[in-house]
């Protein structure tokens, strides 16, 4: 009987449980698969039969003293609070495990800890790559403590200063989806998602994980680029000052009740379904097209409004104005078509 394989997955949004199913599906049949996380609902409904085992969450768990919260982490280590017992826990959870399974690899997505703990318990890991400057020395730490890396992307997307010997070590995947089908053209996925077919278009995808990514910083860019439509896939973080853009669009995808849905609309038919543009969460292209289009009619609405109340708030404050130069009151300058007299 083989050796099974152990996957930690995050819990921080989906992207670690998809990429660890896209892999798992490709597994022999009879080859044993352990997750070990701390939201087993990841993977709620996969196909394949897996054994989960559910670890503490340690994210926010308090430290019980300031002198504790005071240590500083060490350079080779990203979350290492002292005198929290979740983190024991987990460790111990993983270590149990470990030792119980005596897996063949363990899959580490994504921890630098957890992979030298790997290394440190015996157990050969694999560690799962992640986009931008990592070359900190908790990243090189788990790149050194793996037997492998792999990167869910491809090698034409590698930062510059990479050294050679984690590029070496790295199997790029060149993506890995929780889908199978066919990839269309440019022209044809454009034509199906209504899109320009000459525009330069930059397409953000934010994830899942934490509050969303600061919107802010996105409208700095649509304004840097305002010839290319900017399409925000996800969810994002707003501030309340942040200036909006007609080439920055969030048309939302499979996230339910986005802003342009709350806008109203007939929706569509989908597969013989209906699909009301309030309540929409499919995953389709026509629903995408859709979504984008009410997007736009609620943009040139929400516009048009705005110069109304902006014209509604200069009437108002004429009036008022008029009104201070026919009752002024004592210590006030009224002014009248430009000239003022001292009350």
């Amino acid at each position: 009987m083989s050796q099974p394989i152990t996957f930690f997955i995050h819990h921080q949004g989906r992207g670690h449980a998809n990429r660890a199913m896209a892999i798992i599906r490709e597994l022999p049949a009879e080859r044993a698969v352990t997750i070990l996380t701390a939201k087993p609902s990841l993977f709620d409904g996969f196909e394949r039969p897996i054994t989960i085992a559910a670890l503490p969450d340690m994210i926010g768990a308090p430290v019980p003293t300031p002198g504790l919260f005071a240590q500083a982490t060490p350079e080779v280590m990203h979350c290492v609070p002292l005198g929290v017992a979740k983190t024991r826990a987990t460790m111990r959870t993983i270590i149990d495990h470990l030792d119980d399974v005596d897996p063949a690899l363990f899959v580490v997505d994504v921890s630098a800890e957890i992979a030298l703990l790997a290394r440190i318990a015996s157990v050969p890991a694999i560690s799962i790559r992640m986009h931008g400057d990592r070359l900190d020395p908790g990243h090189l730490g788990a790149y050194q403590a793996s037997v492998g890396l792999l990167a869910p992307f491809g090698a034409a997307l590698e930062q510059g200063d990479t050294p050679d010997w984690v590029r070496a070590n790295t199997c790029y995947a060149g993506g890995l989806c929780t889908t199978v089908d066919p990839v269309p053209t440019k022209a044809e996925a454009r034509a199906k998602l209504g899109l320009d077919l000459d525009q330069e278009i930059v397409v953000v995808l934010t994830g899942g994980g934490g509050a969303g990514t600061p919107y802010a910083p996105l409208t700095m860019a649509a304004r840097a680029v305002p010839d290319a439509l900017w399409l925000v896939l996800g969810p994002v973080h707003r501030e309340g000052h942040e200036t909006d853009f007609g080439n920055l669009v969030e048309p939302g995808l499979g996230a339910g009740r986005d802003r342009s849905h709350r806008r109203g609309g007939r929706g569509h038919r989908v597969g013989g379904r209906q699909h009301g543009a309030r309540d929409c969460a499919c995953r389709s292209a026509l629903c995408l097209r859709t979504r984008m289009a009410l997007f736009r009619r609620a943009d040139s609405q929400g516009r048009a409004a705005g110069r109304t109340r902006r014209g509604g708030r200069a009437a108002d404050m004429a009036g008022r104005a008029g009104a201070v130069a026919r009752h002024p009151r004592r210590g006030q300058v009224a002014r009248s078509r430009g000239a003022g007299r001292a009350v």
